[in-house]
Order: structure tokens, then C-alpha cells, then sequence
């Protein structure tokens, strides 16, 4: 009786076969409570742009399907804790381990996707924001960075094993590649990654001649995004863990909270620059107090208009818009006099002739001085 006693304290079973501890319990709680949270900014996101804003752009299709991909990732991590995560490995029957390992093996390829679509989409509102030639060639290297090292993380992990079942049944004849190894380089890339997104916008940001308290409400809603560099190292801390855990199965729980974790709130990261309509919209006073810039020389909405070259990144005239203060995006559009200082820019052929086509307001002619002059000479007239 008090072996049966302490098997149901282990794990509760019924008749679909579902074996969940008390760990595999909370590792689903985490994984649901975090992918609620992204769903609910994500909302917030497709509200603010589609409603307030008027336009959907790349990057926030791009935040959809890093969070379709969570949602998978969710949909597989309840699959293993109701399949005896977090249950001693001696005590899991052989097909609900089998289960368990498969919906582990499929985990990882979308916990990449959903991690490596979050961090696409912040680098492509850093090409929208940070409209400079310098700016979007580091973007187009780090998002070109971001696909091919994505692709391997995501191939590499559904043919970890070939065959793809030795990964759960290490009995058939096959090869693997070495678990410790990938999972170690994939995490270590993530994390030199996410300080690298960290970086990009510091000198930028720091260059920005705005009042104090505006340039920290600015540094503050970039900076947010080094949450989820620890949320990585924390992960990596759970990954050499469960590689040197001789009990997986129980050992497992962490690294899937954690990895949980890390791809929802990279999302949530994603979508908090492009909440600020919303924001204005809600409490008005407290946009308005970081608002309050310097005043700048003329309008710049038609400046920006053609400094981007894209009618799609700004709207009407007097609307509220996710980066800036005032006019669309006047902050963050690097133009001479509008916000950024001129020794940081280096302007290239195109962009100086830009600015001069758009910064040449031709001066008033003055009138010359009428006065009326002294009749000429009958003789010395010239006849029309």
C-alpha cells in the first residue's frame, strides 16, 4: 500500500495512458503562461498597426510566425510533460517514454524558428528606424548571419539521426551527431546574437540630440531586449545540465522552461518598440512628458518622406507613430538639424544629394530699390 502510495506522489495516471509529475506540471504551466504572454503583445502589436497605424509591414509578419512556431513548440512541450517529463527515466513505461523522446526530438527545430523569427523581426525594424547605409548593411549582414546559421540549427536538428528514430530508440543501426556539441554551438550562437541586436542600436541611440529624458525612455525600450540574453545563458546553464544528467527524463524540465522562456519573450521584446500609438493613445500625459523635444528647423515629414523612400514607413501628417516624437519618426530618421549631430553621420553621393534637393529653399528676391528716373534726352530716345 505505501509503495502504491508513493508511486501516485511520483506521477498520476489514467486510462489515455498520461503520466505527469509534479515538475512536468509546472514545465507546462511555464511554457503556457509565457505563450500566453507573447499572444497577448503580439494582439497588441496587430492592433496598434493595423488599426491605429493603418499598415502591416515585414517584420510583423515576421513576429506572427516566430509566434506560430512557439505555439508548436507549446503544443510538443505538453506532449512531454503529460509523456513523464520530470519523472524518473526507470519509471516511465517504454511507450510513453518513446513519446516523450519524440516530442523532445521535434521541440527543437521550432524552438530555433520561433527564436530565430523574433530576432529577424527586431533586425528588420532596425533597417526601418535606422534608415542609413551604414545602419542597413550591418542589418543585412546579421539578418544574412541569422539565416544560414538558422537553417543549419533547424535541419541539423531534425536529422540529428540518421535514421531519425535512433534519436528515441538508440538499439537501430545508425549515426548521430553529437547532442552536447549541437546543442552547445546553437545555444552559444544565440547568445552572441542576442548581445549583437543588443549592440547595434547603442551608437545610434547615443548620437540622438534629444532631451535626457527622452533618449533613456529610448535606451530603455532597445535595452529591453538583454532579458533575453539571460533568458540564453540561463538556457545554456540548463542544457550542460541535462547533458551530463545520467536521468534525462527528470532532468529535462529546465531546459524546456527555460527554452520556453527564451522564444516567448523574445517575442515580447520584438513587439514592445511598436506599442507606443497605443500607449499615446491610453495614458496621453506619460508619452507626452519623454516627448518633449528640442524644436527642430521646419516640418520634417516631407524631409523623411523622401529621405526614406518608402511611403509605407510613415503616415499622415500629425498621426502617432511607434519611434519618435512629433513628426513620423523624426528622432530616429537621422537627417542633419532633426535629431542626430553631424559629425557622427557620414553622408553618401545619393543621400547628400537627397538632403540637397530637399533642403534648398531658394531665398526671396529682394526688390531693387524703384526710383523714378530723370527723362531722357528727345534726341537720345530709343524707339520700340
Amino acid at each position: 500500500m505505501n509503495l502504491l502510495y508513493i508511486r501516485d506522489a511520483i506521477f498520476r495516471r489514467d486510462n489515455d495512458g498520461i503520466f505527469m509529475s509534479s515538475r512536468g506540471e509546472q514545465g507546462l504551466i511555464i511554457s503556457v503562461v509565457f505563450t500566453a504572454l507573447a499572444t497577448f503583445f503580439v494582439v497588441l502589436r496587430m492592433y496598434t498597426r493595423m488599426k491605429l497605424m493603418n499598415r502591416v509591414e515585414a517584420n510583423d509578419w515576421m513576429v506572427i510566425i516566430a509566434l506560430v512556431n512557439s505555439y508548436v513548440f507549446m503544443a510538443l512541450d505538453i506532449i512531454e510533460a503529460v509523456s513523464g517529463m520530470g519523472v524518473h527515466l526507470k519509471d516511465i513505461p517504454p511507450s510513453i517514454l518513446e513519446r516523450q523522446m519524440k516530442a523532445f526530438w521535434l521541440t527543437i527545430p521550432f524552438y530555433n524558428a520561433a527564436v530565430l523569427c523574433a530576432k529577424a523581426s527586431i533586425l528588420m525594424q532596425y533597417f526601418r528606424v535606422f534608415p542609413t547605409h551604414r545602419m542597413r548593411v550591418v542589418c543585412w549582414v546579421m539578418i544574412t548571419l541569422l539565416a544560414i546559421y538558422g537553417t543549419w540549427a533547424v535541419i541539423s536538428a531534425f536529422l540529428n539521426c540518421i535514421p531519425v528514430a535512433k534519436f528515441w530508440d538508440d538499439s537501430i543501426q545508425g549515426y548521430c551527431l553529437d547532442k552536447t556539441k549541437l546543442w552547445f554551438s546553437n545555444a552559444s550562437m544565440h547568445i552572441a546574437t542576442d548581445i549583437a541586436i543588443l549592440i547595434i542600436p547603442i551608437p545610434a541611440l547615443m548620437a540622438v540630440d534629444l532631451p535626457r529624458k527622452q533618449r533613456i525612455a529610448l535606451m530603455i525600450m532597445f535595452a529591453l531586449g538583454g532579458f533575453v540574453c539571460i533568458t540564453s545563458i540561463v538556457r545554456l546553464v540548463s542544457l550542460k545540465q541535462i547533458a551530463e544528467s545520467s536521468d534525462p527524463t527528470y532532468d529535462n524540465v529546465g531546459a524546456a522552461s527555460w527554452s520556453a522562456i527564451e522564444c516567448n519573450t523574445g517575442i515580447i521584446c520584438a513587439c514592445l518598440p511598436t506599442l507606443k500609438p497605443l500607449v499615446a493613445r491610453i495614458f496621453p500625459g506619460m508619452v507626452s512628458t519623454f516627448n518633449a523635444s528640442r524644436p527642430t528647423r521646419g516640418d520634417t515629414t516631407q524631409r523623411n518622406s523622401d529621405w526614406n523612400g518608402d511611403a509605407s514607413t510613415l503616415g499622415a501628417p500629425g498621426e502617432e507613430h511607434e519611434y519618435g516624437a512629433g513628426d513620423p519618426e523624426r528622432v530616429l530618421a537621422l537627417v542633419p538639424g532633426t535629431g542626430f549631430r553631424p559629425s557622427i553621420k557620414r553622408w553618401t553621393r545619393e543621400e547628400e544629394k537627397k538632403l540637397a534637393r530637399i533642403a534648398f529653399v531658394p531665398e526671396p528676391r529682394s526688390r531693387p530699390n524703384l526710383t523714378h528716373p530723370r527723362p531722357l534726352p528727345a534726341d537720345s530716345a530709343v524707339p520700340f
